[in-house]
């Protein structure tokens, strides 16, 4: 007869609660890099049709539903960022990626 196994403590997180966090921007690159290589999207017009799913709020496969994940977390740094004063606004040139600042601070 075996012994009745022991209760295990383990962290969990509690419910709705918001969990504030500093996040280096390079993680957050880190992300947009996630999303567009580390899922395995068939093709570029498999990308497009996730993508309008997506705006379509239909999560109905693991792509559509992980590329909302992902974006949905993006946005709230986004966010967070704006209201911070974070973000700048830049000129990109199409030809040679270069970028100009040209925010008003």
């Amino acid at each position: 007869m075996s012994e009745p196994k022991k209760p295990v403590q383990v962290e969990v997180y509690k419910p709705d609660t918001v969990i504030k966090i500093e996040l280096p921007v390079a993680y957050v690159q880190r992300f947009n890099q996630l999303m567009l290589e580390g899922i395995p999207f068939k093709d570029h017009d498999h990308f497009t049709e996730t993508l309008k799913k997506v705006e379509k709020g239909d999560q109905d496969d693991p792509y559509s539903y992980h590329v909302t994940t992902i974006l949905s977390f993006l946005v709230m740094v986004e966010e967070a960022a704006r209201k911070q004063g974070h973000l700048k606004m830049v000129e990109i040139n199409p030809e040679t990626q270069e970028q100009t600042d040209v925010s008003e601070d």
